[in-house]
């Protein structure tokens, strides 16, 4: 265990030094970094004080009702947390070079997988641990909390909250990696897709926001009451609850409900961190010998391989027909990007259906908008999450054969803009595929579809091209795996970033949108140049954004790599 601990220091203080190299990317990498966190900590934190604000003081919904809808966001944020572990999780162990080397050493297997697992952890927690850190410092500003709230919050509620999803990760990945090669890797990962997204489906079934918003309001004004039996019986075993319900019982002032939610909560992460310590003692090393013959297989006869095998005749022009080529088969090659890439087809899918069949006509127009905009944010932040996961590495995927293509007689601006165009091309059309699906139910408002597919034309622009530049500018050739290219300190910073933009369309078109819907609704005055200004200023600034990092990776991928 001592071995293995000096390696993961010595691990992170390598990682130091790289990233404190007198480069210009690094510097600027890390200056930028300084910047966009803590810009998005303070735009983090007074969205969340205003909403709270918002909330409390002006809807005048109540703490039952706030806190339901904390328990709503933390669910969600579990299952992000808990997706995301399971992909890092698989590079850490099945893929990556330094694990054959451990293995290949008198370690104990135990101690190697908890030593890489926390190593993992926080590897991938840490961005959303600061994003939490940020909201909970808007959420307890509005009622004038201590400090030590916050850090009974963060290491005693959040920490313990994230490391049940982590740990439920690897068990999860554990098992599906030791049965795969009887079941079949795409069994498991349709049957896994199928659980996370009958768990979503459940459990906003179970809980339906507007459903208990209107039971609740049913009382009004008296909405500061604990209303407890509306909450279905499986929701109360549930970590998300826990915490919920013991935010909520502080605001109230009742310190001993809440301290036993809190002891609840880490006496399961115990528990459950115990289980996941015997089973990856039992497993893992089982699994990582299941994982070899996986890798062994020759998946290259399959017959996509074929259809883009480069012996072919070309259908376009002769560089750019190989270049397409090598593309999509550097693509198809690294299992990681094409089951993270079938991973989230079937999660566009499943959502395309759901959202085509949800009803999303509200009676106040601000209830309207604030369902419509929160539709529209999650399409937007799926193009962003797709963007980051498969744009932002392309260039850094490369690898030092990159050196080979850029000796070819071939122009590097028609590299770059091939590679540009072979990610725009696909985002652009999930886009607009989200719009129409999304829709649905308001097609007899085609200012909104109009509208919606501008806004989301301009997402696909920036997004993509904040990615491609930024993949570019702060491409990183020594790490082979795309997964953890983009959960590096810059994709963190250019997801932040990415954020920060979303936000920005919100700030710009909430309004507009009320009061489209305020004329829907109750047929006040309805100005059409405020929604069209909104759409424009939305277009303008992601053409800006797109324009400018594409700029900027170009002119950093014509430097010399090697």
């Amino acid at each position: 265990m001592n071995v293995l601990i000096h390696i993961s220091f010595f691990k992170l203080k390598s990682l130091y030094k790289i990233s404190t190299e007198w480069k210009a990317s690094n510097i600027i990498k890390n200056i930028a970094s300084l910047i966009v966190f803590c810009g998005f900590a303070i735009g983090a934190y007074y969205s969340t004080r205003i909403a709270t604000d918002y909330l409390i003081d002006t809807a005048k919904l109540g703490l039952f009702l706030l806190h339901r809808f904390l328990s709503m966001l933390l669910f969600v944020y579990f299952i992000s947390i808990n997706v995301g572990n399971i992909i890092v999780s698989y590079v850490t162990f099945y893929r990556s070079p330094e694990m054959y080397y451990y293995l290949t050493k008198p370690l104990s297997h135990r101690n190697l997988f908890i030593i890489k697992f926390l190593d993992n952890f926080f590897y991938s927690s840490t961005m959303f641990f600061l994003i939490a850190l940020a909201v909970l410092l808007g959420y307890g500003s509005h009622f004038d909390m201590p400090w030590i709230f916050y850090l009974h919050t963060m290491f005693f509620m959040l920490l313990p909250f994230m490391l049940i999803a982590g740990c439920l990760a690897v068990i999860t990945l554990l098992f599906v990696m030791r049965f795969a090669d009887v079941l079949g890797v795409w069994k498991i990962i349709l049957i896994l897709v199928l659980i996370y997204l009958g768990s979503l489906f459940g459990y906003f079934s179970l809980t339906s926001p507007v459903r208990l918003v209107s039971a609740v309001m049913q009382h009004y004004p008296h909405v500061d009451q604990y209303f407890g039996y509306l909450d279905p019986a499986i929701a109360k075993y549930l970590p998300n609850y826990w915490i919920a319900e013991s935010l909520y019982w502080m605001m109230k002032g009742e310190s001993s409900f809440a301290l036993s939610y809190t002891i609840l909560l880490n006496i399961a992460t115990i528990f459950i961190f115990i289980i996941m310590v015997v089973v990856g003692e039992k497993l893992f090393y089982p699994s990582w010998i299941a994982s070899l013959s996986l890798h062994g297989k020759q998946s290259f006869k399959l017959p996509v391989f074929k259809i883009f095998s480069l012996l072919k005749p070309p259908v376009l022009e002769k560089q750019t027909s190989v270049l397409l080529k090598k593309e999509i088969l550097q693509f198809l090659r690294e299992p990681s990007q094409w089951i993270h890439f079938g991973i989230i087809s079937i999660l566009i899918f499943t959502f395309i259906v759901s959202v085509a069949n949800i009803n999303l006509k509200q009676n106040l127009p601000f209830l309207q908008t604030v369902s419509y905009m929160v539709l529209l944010l999650f399409n937007a932040f799926l193009i962003a999450s797709i963007a980051l996961r498969f744009v932002y590495p392309s260039v850094s995927i490369e690898g030092s054969n990159l050196w080979q293509v850029l000796t070819a007689p071939i122009s590097r601006s028609k590299i770059y803009w091939l590679k540009f165009i072979i990610a725009i091309t696909p985002i652009l059309l999930i886009s607009e595929i989200l719009v129409i699906f999304s829709h649905r139910s308001l097609w007899e408002y085609p200012i909104l579809i109009q509208s919606a597919s501008i806004i989301m034309m301009g997402v696909a622009i920036a997004m993509v091209g904040l990615n491609f530049g930024a993949g570019s500018f702060f491409s990183d050739f020594r790490e082979k795996n795309p997964i953890r290219i983009a959960s590096s300190q810059s994709a963190t910073v250019t997801f932040l970033v990415s954020l920060f933009y979303l936000s920005i369309i919100v700030a710009l078109t909430f309004y507009p949108f009320m009061n489209y819907f305020q004329y829907i609704l109750r047929g006040e005055s309805f100005n059409k140049s405020l929604l069209l200004y909104g759409m424009t200023s939305v277009f303008a600034l992601s053409i800006v954004l797109g324009v400018i990092s594409i700029w900027i990776g170009f002119r950093a991928f014509k430097r010399d790599y090697i």
